[in-house]
């Protein structure tokens, strides 16, 4: 009775279990559950950019231009509709900001192709640049007029759309950010096409705009947020709208390929900069800026060459500029990323040094000399005052090699058949022999104080 009792027991025990099967179906149904709209989201969205961004080439709807681009307005306007009443009705957050997000980013478009419209009716069009670009880019109307009254009534789509977006993403610098985006869209609606002008106003944009979006983020908490960091990416995008359609459309010189190697490193600087110092994409950011930082050697100096046939640049400095401003950039990144600050600081000095050295060895004249001397003073003077040993050395050896340089010149220059040459030689030494005697122990103490301090320094 006992043993049927307590058989009775454990089978009432092990039915009140849970099966295992069961609860790792359930458990799996839970982790697909939660996941499933997050990856709606990123599949509506992919989509939604690739539709918006693929209105820019022609031959995949039919209708003209007027209608195709209309659809492409109401498109921008219908997703801000969309989010305001999901998020209202709906109640979920998530899905309204990536809605209102992508309208956002549907705006260079719109600026662009009413740019296109533009210009189609413009006198450029008809002479310098007739028939350059591909049918599948090219968007007109009937006239002027038309493309006109077209973009003032697409503005009171557009404005709206803009300050709603980020009034949701960052409200305390909503009307900063939307001023500034909309003035770097409507650069966009100028008729210019010229490959340089375009490369130089891309240049201006993107100081302009990392200058301002650097002052509005000062002290305000909003843009520390993942929120305020997107509304602060997002005034990248009508630049790169810009900088592509100027790839896209010309062939590029090696001047504006060097423009564009700037802009690509400030774009990357300044979406490092909306990230925390540990983060790990700011550390893939900071490596990625380090291939333009390094590229634009190469076409600042062929650029730079062309310049040498007037008196404007002798051809020895050509290489020391580029060399200057590459070195800076790449530095630029060791003083922004402290984990790998000795190692970008490492590859900024070892291209001055490999790169001035390779100057003085194809150009023998002053000007090269002169340029390695100017550079590693700047360098020593620079390194004394943030005390890095590095840049300190480097500059050293920057002047001594310049020295040994123009040393070698006068000496190759140097009549030592002469018995005026020799006297000079000897009374120099002796001079030389007499001042280290008499100051050696001064110069000793000195040595040994400024080894010590050297120690101390930042490597």
């Amino acid at each position: 009775m006992k043993t049927s009792m307590n058989a009775t027991t454990h089978s009432m025990q092990h039915s009140d279990m849970p099966d295992e099967n069961d609860t790792a179906a359930k458990g799996g149904t839970s982790r697909l559950t939660e996941k499933l709209p997050a990856l709606l989201r990123i599949l509506g969205a992919t989509a939604l950019l690739f539709a918006m961004y693929s209105f820019l080439v022609r031959g995949w709807q039919e209708g003209n231009d007027m209608f195709r681009y209309l659809l492409l307005l109401g498109h921008t306007g219908m997703l801000t509709a969309i989010g305001l009443v999901s998020g209202h009705y709906l109640k979920e957050s998530k899905g309204a900001r990536l809605l209102l997000v992508l309208a956002l980013a549907s705006v260079p478009v719109n600026f662009a192709i009413l740019g296109s419209f533009i210009y189609s009716q413009t006198v450029a069009i008809a002479t310098t640049h007739s028939g350059d670009f591909p049918n599948y880019v090219s968007w007109t109307v009937d006239s002027l007029n038309t493309a006109l009254l077209t973009g003032t009534g697409a503005l009171v789509v557009l404005i709206p759309v803009v300050f709603l977006g980020f009034t949701v993403l960052a409200r305390q610098i909503a009307v900063k950010l939307s001023i500034l985006f909309l003035l770097s869209n409507a650069t966009m609606l100028l008729p210019l096409r010229d490959p340089q002008m375009i490369g130089l106003m891309v240049l201006a944009l993107t100081i302009a705009v990392a200058m301002a979006t650097r002052v509005f983020a000062d002290k305000q908490i909003t843009a520390k947020t993942s929120e305020g960091i997107l509304a602060l990416g997002l005034q990248l995008l009508p630049l790169s709208v810009l900088a592509i359609r100027n790839l896209w459309l010309y062939t590029p010189d090696n001047f504006l390929f060097a423009v564009l190697c700037v802009c690509v490193f400030l774009m990357l600087r300044q979406a490092s900069r909306c990230l925390e110092a540990a983060a790990k994409t700011r550390i893939i950011l900071d490596r990625i800026a380090l291939i333009p930082a390094l590229l634009i050697v190469l076409p600042l100096t062929s650029a730079l060459t062309a310049l040498t046939d007037s008196a404007f640049l002798p051809a020895s400095l050509v290489l020391p500029v580029s060399l200057v401003i590459s070195a800076t950039m790449v530095y630029d990144l060791s003083r922004r990323n402290q984990d790998y600050a000795s190692a970008f600081r490492l590859i900024a000095i070892w291209e001055m040094l490999l790169g001035m050295t390779l100057n003085l060895a194809l150009f023998d004249g002053l000007p090269a000399t002169v340029s390695c001397i100017i550079a590693g003073v700047c360098l020593l003077m620079y390194g004394y005052r943030v005390r890095q040993r590095g840049v300190f050395l480097a500059g050293a050896a920057l002047m001594l090699i310049g020295m040994l340089q123009q040393l070698f010149e006068l000496i190759y220059r140097f009549d030592l058949a002469s018995w005026i040459s020799f006297a000079i030689l000897g009374i120099i030494a002796i001079v030389a022999g007499s001042m280290l005697e008499s100051q050696s122990l001064r110069i000793s103490e000195r040595l040994s104080g400024w080894k010590n301090a050297f120690r101390r320094w930042e490597q």
